[in-house]
């Protein structure tokens, strides 16, 4: 009998694809069964899927390399893991234009020899850096709290002082 429910330790291979297989065809949508995923080029990885069947955790603690308690480790794969996720959309815009390219609906080269107007390079490069600005965001506050010599506690007191206002006013 073949559950549902996570089980810890377990692992399962899905089921093998036929090659003639089209989920298209069959009027199926963006979701996927579990059993027709094809790993990391499978459209359902990026979504949790009720009984699927996570691989073990390996046994003891992960290891530390910077000496902060962990918080450095956890950006690293955090970043790391964002990073895969950024080749993953890559790989897929990639696609795409190539299926574009096949069907004759682009032109081979119209994606790298495109120019932008004028003022769209301008609003392109004016959205680059306010996402820039957003990303890097956490450097310039920790930027700010040295100029003003600003210490943890002086955060707190405000975050305190947030939310006892916030209990008066509820």
């Amino acid at each position: 009998m073949v559950s549902d429910q996570f089980v810890p330790g377990a692992t399962r291979k899905p089921d093998k694809i036929p090659a003639d297989y089209d989920p298209m065809a069959t009027g199926a949508t963006a979701e996927v069964n579990m059993a027709h995923n094809n790993g990391a080029r499978s459209p359902s990885q990026a979504s949790p899927n009720d009984g699927r069947i996570f691989p073990a955790k390996a046994k003891g603690s992960r290891p530390t390399y910077f000496d902060d308690g962990g918080a450095s480790d956890a950006m690293v794969q955090i970043v790391t893991a964002l990073a895969a996720e950024v080749w993953a959309l890559t790989e897929r815009i990639h696609n795409l234009e190539q299926i574009l390219v096949d069907q004759g609906h682009l032109k081979d080269d119209l994606i790298q020899n495109y120019e932008l107007a004028s003022s769209e390079e301008e609003q392109r490069l004016q959205d680059a850096s306010l996402f820039a600005g957003r990303i890097f965001r956490v450097l310039e506050e920790m930027r700010e709290e040295i100029v003003t010599e600003e210490s943890p506690d002086d955060y707190l007191a405000v975050v305190d002082r947030a939310f006892s206002e916030l209990g008066r006013k509820s």
